[in-house]
């Protein structure tokens, strides 16, 4: 009888204890999920706009908007516009992270261009 007191015992300690790992979890779960996620896309540039802010890729309708930090090859990352999106130039091969975002009140979505990455 002993045995199943001490098995008792330690019931409510257990259950408690898989509460807070399960509680651990979604939390985890939930944090995850609600931040955003950045699509890496390549591609060639077909043209960059006269202030070097946007530009568009060889075989693609859509245009990119820049808010972005950049890197020539594996050198220092920059907050400045990229240099190998100078205004009205193309064909510079280049690898870029995009944001999407959805619309809210009165402010418009789309996507924008996080980070830029020039290809050698």
């Amino acid at each position: 009888m002993n045995d199943r007191r001490s098995g008792s015992r330690f019931a409510p300690f257990l259950a408690f204890a898989l509460g807070v790992a399960l509680g651990a979890i979604i939390a985890w779960a939930v944090v995850s999920s609600s931040g955003a996620r950045v699509h890496v896309v390549e591609g060639q540039v077909a043209s960059v706009n006269s202030t070097g802010t946007a530009f568009s890729l060889v075989n693609s309708t859509e245009g990119y908007r820049i808010g972005t930090y950049w890197q020539m090859g594996a050198g220092p990352w920059n907050d400045t516009l990229p240099t190998c999106l100078e205004p009205l130039t193309s064909g510079q091969k280049i690898r870029f992270g995009v944001i999407n975002f959805a619309p809210t009140d009165n402010a418009f979505g789309g996507s924008v261009v996080v980070w830029v990455q020039c290809q050698d």
